[in-house]
């Protein structure tokens, strides 16, 4: 890990993570930095991609989705759905603009960024339930964003990789049920989080690693799948831990990022396992020296910009 990176990984690791966090904690620690400053922070976008909000109407709810797209590219074009990392309780669009900006600036694709409510305030089921009415609503009004959608994608890091893993096997269930829902034709999972119960032996094995930790990852769980309430899911319901889903049969294509010094490691690649043992193609890479969240962080993790490349080159097919 270089200098720059400890130095981050320090003053990350200093905030404080109340128990139960406040609402002006809650609204402090998602605070998106303005985008001058983001650039700087986070990594820059090239001025040839074009960045709009629109508001996506789900139940109770409207929702900001970030639309990018490279100037002068004509639609139809594929359609990549993104959700944000964060643990389910942080995390905003701008946090994701660098990897959805220089992924639109590399192919010509319209990449769709949702907002999707959080924890504790929105407990699971609700930020899944948000993606995929969301990924909905976005296909059916595919034709109006000038995206083809018989070519979309779904992409997420973290929890926003179980949130996409998620996606996929509801869209698939949907295509089941109605073949003229169109099917996916990829899913992109950057270190996802695949199993709520935390089973997986990279969490014993780094329960004090870089930028996430055991601790974290309770706190995290603690508030996205809380317990004891008539309405708790439990962590290991199919719809909290895509591991678990029994029929992981007919999804797309998947491209399983991991990272090396991540206790969520083995997440992806359980999940990885899972899914070819159900006949799912899966292209699998690993950086055995990149911690978790890397993909956000390119002016600190080089290996983000190796996983970006992984997902163009995954896209390109």
């Amino acid at each position: 890990m270089n200098l720059r990176t400890r130095v981050l990984v320090g003053a990350l690791r200093r905030l404080p993570k109340p128990d139960p966090p406040t609402a002006a904690y809650l609204s402090g620690v998602r605070r998106e930095l303005p985008r001058p400053l983001a650039r700087v922070v986070l990594g820059p976008v090239g001025r040839d991609v074009a960045i709009d909000d629109l508001s996506v109407p789900v139940e109770g709810a409207r929702l900001r989705v970030r639309l990018y797209r490279r100037h002068g590219v004509e639609g139809p074009t594929p359609l990549v759905v993104n959700f944000h990392g964060g643990g389910f309780v942080y995390g905003n669009l701008t946090a994701s603009d660098w990897l959805c900006g220089n992924l639109a600036g590399r192919l010509p694709v319209t990449v769709a960024s949702v907002d999707y409510r959080l924890a504790p305030e929105h407990p699971a089921p609700g930020p899944f339930s948000d993606c995929w009415l969301t990924t909905r609503w976005l296909v059916e009004h595919a034709d109006r964003l000038g995206c083809d959608p018989l070519r979309v994608a779904v992409m997420g890091e973290s929890a926003g990789g179980n949130l996409a893993a998620l996606v996929a096997l509801a869209a698939r269930d949907r295509h089941r049920q109605d073949a003229s829902w169109p099917a996916l034709v990829a899913q992109l999972l950057l270190y996802p989080i695949t199993d709520l119960t935390l089973a997986s032996p990279s969490i014993e094995e780094l329960p004090d690693a870089p930028m996430l930790q055991r601790r974290s990852l309770d706190w995290f769980g603690a508030r996205y799948v809380p317990q004891g309430r008539p309405d708790s899911l439990d962590p290991a319901d199919p719809w909290v831990s895509p591991l678990h889903a029994p029929d992981k049969s007919d999804l797309p294509r998947t491209l399983v990022v991991a990272a090396g010094q991540d206790p969520l490691r083995d997440d992806a690649l359980r999940y990885a396992d899972a899914l070819e043992a159900d006949g799912v193609e899966v292209r699998r890479v690993l950086y055995p020296e990149a911690i978790h969240g890397f993909a956000s962080i390119p002016l600190f993790e080089p290996a983000a910009r190796g996983a970006l490349d992984e997902v163009v080159a995954e896209l390109s097919r």
